[in-house]
């Protein structure tokens, strides 16, 4: 019997200790979108990257303990030993809790992020054609079978009417 305790035991604490690692990482992930929303509003390019460099990391780290913990968790589920003590198994609510909120935060900071990347790229597109259209405006209006537009050899409506 000691050794079926010794043996749950470490696997318990296994599991304590990822969940704390995990939402570690997941504070640590939206420090870096808070951080990642200064960098695009002040347009630091070199920032971003380094940025885009660390959320890169703490994504692969978050989802090779999440399968970590999945596969600790079933291979604690499958054992045949006594269930967990109440705090134990209260502890690992509150963490997957903790944890559950701060993913929805890092999701809403992420989507928020992206917005406003895609609409700063947008009004970058429209200054581009703004700076790029050619200097004199194409006519929308053309009568068929005419090559050039109204213009200095033929009368306007306008001056036309008058």
């Amino acid at each position: 019997m000691i050794t079926t305790n010794n043996s749950k035991a470490p696997a318990e604490q296994e599991i304590l200790e990822g969940l704390s690692t995990n939402l570690n990482l997941s504070r640590e992930l939206l420090a870096t979108l808070e951080e990642e929303c200064g960098a695009l509003r002040t347009m630091d390019t070199q920032g971003l990257f380094r940025i885009c460099r660390q959320k890169e990391t703490l994504v692969a780290k978050i989802q090779y303990l999440d399968n970590s913990l999945r596969h600790t968790l079933t291979g604690a589920g499958n054992a045949q030993a006594a269930a967990p003590p109440p705090e134990h198994t209260r502890l690992i609510g509150q963490y997957r809790e903790k944890i559950k909120a701060m993913r929805q935060e890092i999701h809403s900071r992420n989507m928020i992020n992206k917005r406003f990347t895609e609409d700063t790229l947008g009004y970058l597109s429209d200054a581009i054609a703004l700076i790029t259209r050619p200097a004199q405006a194409d006519h929308t209006y053309r009568i068929p079978g005419r090559s050039q537009p109204r213009g200095k050899s033929l009368p306007s409506f306008i001056s036309r009417g008058v």
